[in-house]
């Protein structure tokens, strides 16, 4: 709910008859250059923390590239993560945060961006004071300005009324990099030192891993690529959607630390599921990270559609545990043929911090 109200603009002047070049398309005029088009951004690069303060902390959040070969980057854009604040989806090059309240979360993009300045031009500015669902009012913008830290960059700001709720805007984009802070109207000042500790400890790294955080500890994974869609993040798990992704619930990948429920209490659990078959649980049988690890095994049988649409078929899951970290990765019994060294290299990469990150 909250991300989709931070698309809420987009999608109004999508509505409002905005199109990629800012005019409408006529496909019997010919050719048309609009005077409206979007100004290329700087091409995201990497750059040091403004502040090292803090960065060697449990509380770093990771957020890799996870885009396909053709586009990935290499690059992960690492901060500190405000108290308050949890992890909601990562999807491409862009992960989201949350706090429990209210209109109050900040998204991030590492990828080649247009300038603020004609984003405002171009979507903002002529919708400026016009009233009702989805106004924009309290335009302001500035430009080689500090902005994460003492990166200089561009500021835009502006107050929505964004799908009945009122919201203030604030984006900064620096170095390729673009985040977009959203809290309820005049409470700006209230989220300062969050928005502080995010800027100042904000940079853009060589790295494909990402961060999981869950029940006070924090593990470094190498989300598989191409594979993975998106990420989804609970309270005590993230949930890898493997492609080719939501339309199965039974095609992941998870990370869960701390687990609440023991490999032999989740192997008893699915037996008595009517759905699992060949459920296998082996104490000591696996390592991960030279560790010894409990192994589980079990496939899941569908002759008929489930809950939510999920399609029929049959998926072999593969679960490795440790008192510190739950590792999974489940797919057609086809795919495990070609998927098992991917299965491998992500169980290796899972790191439990609080090491200091490299």
């Amino acid at each position: 709910m909250r991300r989709l109200s931070a698309l809420a603009l987009t999608v109004a002047l999508t509505a409002a008859g905005c199109t990629s070049d800012g005019a409408p398309s006529d496909p019997e005029s010919g050719p048309t250059v609009s005077p409206m088009e979007l100004e290329p951004a700087d091409p995201p690069a990497p750059f040091r923390a403004a502040s090292r303060r803090g960065l060697d902390s449990s509380m770093v959040a990771q957020c890799s590239d996870l885009r396909g070969p053709a586009r990935n980057s290499g690059l992960a854009v690492r901060f500190l993560m405000p108290t308050g604040y949890s992890a909601y989806d990562r999807n491409g090059a862009t992960c989201d945060f949350t706090a429990a309240a209210f209109g109050t979360e900040f998204y991030v993009s590492f990828e080649s961006q247009s300038t603020l300045k004609s984003e405002k031009e171009r979507d903002l500015d002529p919708r400026e004071d016009e009233g009702g669902d989805d106004s924009i009012g309290d335009i302001s913008y500035a430009a080689d300005v500090p902005v994460l830290g003492d990166h200089a960059g561009e500021r835009l700001d502006y107050y929505c009324y964004c799908d009945g709720q009122e919201l203030d805007y604030r984006t900064v984009q620096a170095s390729g990099v673009r985040l977009t802070w959203i809290t309820p109207h005049g409470q700006q000042a209230r989220r300062k030192p969050a928005y502080d500790t995010v800027t100042s400890s904000m940079a853009l790294v060589r790295s494909d891993r990402s961060t999981c955080h869950s029940r006070g500890r924090t593990a470094l994974y190498r989300p598989p690529v191409p594979q993975t869609e998106s990420i989804d993040f609970y309270s005590a798990r993230c949930h890898l959607y493997l492609r080719p992704g939501r339309g199965s619930l039974h095609r992941y990948a998870e990370v869960e630390l701390r687990p609440s429920v023991s490999l032999a209490e989740r192997a008893e659990r699915l037996r008595r599921n009517k759905h699992v078959a060949s459920v296998r649980y082996e104490p000591g049988a696996a390592l991960l990270r030279g560790r010894p690890a409990d192994r589980l095994t079990w496939v899941v049988v569908r002759e008929k559609p489930g809950p939510y649409q999920a399609p029929t078929g049959r998926w072999r899951g593969i679960s490795l545990a440790t008192p510190e970290v739950r590792v999974t990765w489940t797919a057609r019994p086809h795919r495990w043929r070609s998927e098992a060294d991917d299965a491998r290299r992500f169980f290796d990469s899972v790191r439990v911090e609080p090491a200091p990150l490299p």
